[in-house]
């Protein structure tokens, strides 16, 4: 009988951490932008980057945003209230290949622990490789295929005061060296104002420009409304190109904004579980 009882409770104090690093980790929560809102608007919480394109999380791709906006009394909402908890992600060493507690990105405990996982006597740990990003990608353009007479792409991106006072937005060309001849704009800002001028190509990839929020008429009310972006890029047929809209901290240095940074580092997420 008791074989069998330990068997119930460790198969409970399991799904339970899974269930919880699932969600973490899966879903970009109940609203998508939970981050934003207040506590009373907020039905659950999740990690995962948003697409705004598909209009689904990226499971496994976390937002910095909201890594930094998780609490541990969310975290234990999600777990529930008989177990306490560490949760622990952890950047790659990139030097060493290794994981080291000194690229540490969250660290946090639940409130109230009678017991440390140390001390405990049964301890699940729930284990991910994950990718954190401290940017977004709000809009994108994957694998152009370029061409002599290219079409014009679209893609919509959102922002509002509140985004235009914690962030910067620019533009991101990829294999920018491929194409001969082509533009970015914002909003339908043309000629001489748009981001990406036909005259920056070819350029050595990636070729990065800032999206004055001003020129480019960046909506800037209460609420979140919707910027047009556009593209036509010509080149040689069989090479492609990439666009991206990135979202990044306000006051972040323009060499900072690499592939690196836009697909995210790689992250070790840890969710130790034990019984309070």
């Amino acid at each position: 009988m008791y074989e069998t009882q330990d068997i119930v409770y460790r198969s409970a104090i399991e799904r339970a951490s899974q269930d919880t690093a699932n969600a973490l980790l899966k879903t970009s929560g109940d609203p998508y932008n939970w981050e934003n809102l207040t506590a009373s608007q907020v039905r659950s919480v999740g990690m995962a980057k948003y697409d705004p394109t598909n209009k689904l999380p990226m499971e496994y791709v976390l937002s910095i945003d909201k890594v930094g906006a998780v609490t541990p009394t969310r975290v234990q909402n999600l777990l529930g209230s008989q177990y306490s908890f560490q949760l622990l992600i952890t950047t790659l060493d990139l030097n060493t290949g290794t994981w080291t507690s000194g690229d540490t990105i969250r660290d946090m405990t639940s409130a109230g622990n009678t017991k440390t996982k140390e001390t405990a006597s049964d301890v699940v740990a729930v284990e991910r490789i994950v990718l954190v990003s401290e940017f977004d990608i709000v809009a994108e353009f994957k694998n152009i295929r370029l061409t002599a007479k290219p079409t014009t792409l679209t893609q919509y991106f959102p922002t509002n005061k509140a985004y235009l006072d914690a962030f910067d937005y620019y533009v991101y060309v990829d294999n920018s060296d491929r194409v001969s001849s082509g533009w970015v704009e914002v909003n339908g800002v043309t000629g001489v104002n748009r981001v990406v001028q036909t005259s920056d190509f070819p350029s050595p990839p990636p070729l990065v420009r800032y999206i004055d929020p001003v020129t480019q008429k960046l909506k800037n009310e209460t609420d979140l409304q919707q910027n047009r972006v556009q593209t036509r890029l010509a080149g040689s047929p069989g090479d492609t190109a990439d666009v991206y809209v990135i979202k990044v901290p306000k006051g972040t240095p323009i060499e900072k904004i690499n592939p690196e940074n836009v697909n995210g580092v790689k992250a070790r997420f840890v969710l130790y579980v034990w019984s309070r």
